[in-house]
């Protein structure tokens, strides 16, 4: 299977995240999207990213206040910032925090396309490796996030995704509700957990009707396999 970069878009416009994403995905990368930092952070905390696209201009946490604190836990991970503002202040600003290009909007989604290889390379041809989980009949794909049972593909809804991602990353751990509900932004809703843990485990079921997901009475969950 092909692997792909990843990349994560940063933007409070629908429309300019939806074009993003449909383009990218067309020239060959895999694609996750955020329409504010919150959202940013959340999937930063599950993904590996190879590179972000990032909004300058967005409500209440900038595109800039973010790279400022992205920038203090992580330097390696290339950003390209985004703005309709083109004023020299503003991008001395983004330079001087840590971005490694600049596009003003709007620009040729091309363009976008050949700033992004151009900071990937060599990254690019230096793929990382495929990781592929094993539990039972079904595999977990680390680069594509595809959960796979005899060839079949099994569909996750978005948290159903998180959460197995959350678990294959501490397999044969436990984890904890608490633990969980950060990681979801569900914490203030424990019970909402459960109801996400209850619909992936009917997913993950082995052909004896055995769930390869765990409840650890008065601890939280854990996702078993006899391969790790």
């Amino acid at each position: 299977m092909e692997n792909k970069p990843h990349i994560l878009c940063v933007d409070d416009d629908d429309k300019i995240r939806e074009l993003l994403k449909v383009f990218l995905r067309k020239n060959n990368f895999y694609v996750s999207t955020a329409q504010n930092v919150d959202k940013a952070n959340k999937l930063l905390n599950l993904f590996s990213f190879d590179i972000i696209v990032l909004d300058i201009m967005m409500p209440k946490i900038s595109g800039t206040e973010f790279l400022n604190n992205f920038r203090k836990e992580n330097v390696n991970t290339p950003v390209i910032m985004l703005t309709a503002n083109s004023q020299l202040n503003i991008k001395t600003k983004s330079y001087n925090l840590g971005c490694d290009d600049y596009l003003s909007k709007p620009f040729e989604p091309l363009e976008l396309i050949l700033r992004i290889k151009k900071l990937l390379n060599p990254r690019i041809n230096n793929v990382k490796v495929d990781k592929k989980y094993y539990f039972g009949d079904f595999i977990y794909e680390s680069n594509t996030k595809k959960l796979n049972k005899n060839n079949k593909l099994i569909k996750l809804t978005t948290n159903e995704e998180y959460l197995l991602e959350i678990l294959i990353k501490n397999i044969n751990k436990e984890i904890s509700r608490e633990y969980i509900g950060k990681k979801l932004n569900v914490d203030s809703n424990l019970r909402s957990v459960d109801v996400i843990v209850a619909r992936l485990r009917k997913k993950i079921t082995s052909n004896s009707e055995s769930s390869f997901l765990k409840t650890v009475r008065g601890k939280g969950y854990m996702l078993i396999s006899e391969y790790e």
